[in-house]
């Protein structure tokens, strides 16, 4: 028999976080007049939440996702891979990974423990709509702690 922990304790989003998320980023999307895709994952880069705002392109649901997705992967915001890496990573994970601005990891207490990636405006406007929906989880998180 292994002496080896087997299983391990993860924190993650919970669905009831995610719908806090995508309301704030709504919201945000909404008061900049920038239609947007926005997607919640957790930690492990599973969908947990998505929401299309009236008007927000279509092609930008899977982006939207992959920038949630790679987000909680590599722990950092999405748009930071140098151009040619980032191209070579998109293209041999099918898409999977992303490399456009607009993925933030949601880090509570050290731990990523979820991410937002958001889509269809600018990368201006896909950052400002990710940070309010991760701040507005944040802000629940530290209340609820």
């Amino acid at each position: 028999m292994s002496s080896q922990p087997l299983t391990h304790s993860k924190r993650q989003l919970t669905y009831a976080a995610a719908a806090i998320a995508i309301e704030a980023a709504v919201a945000k999307s909404r008061e900049i007049a920038a239609p947007e895709c926005i997607a919640i994952v957790d930690a492990g880069g599973n969908l947990l939440a998505f929401a299309r705002v009236d008007a927000a392109a279509v092609l930008a649901r899977d982006p939207a996702i992959a920038k949630a997705a790679t987000s909680a992967s590599i722990g950092a915001p999405t748009g930071g891979i140098p151009f040619e890496f980032g191209a070579n990573l998109a293209f041999a994970s099918h898409g999977g990974i992303a490399n456009l601005g607009g993925g933030f990891p949601i880090v509570f207490r050290g731990d990523v423990v979820g991410a937002i990636g958001v889509g269809s405006g600018t990368t201006e406007q896909d950052i400002a709509v990710a940070e309010a929906g991760r701040d507005a989880i944040l802000a629940a998180l530290t209340a609820a702690a």
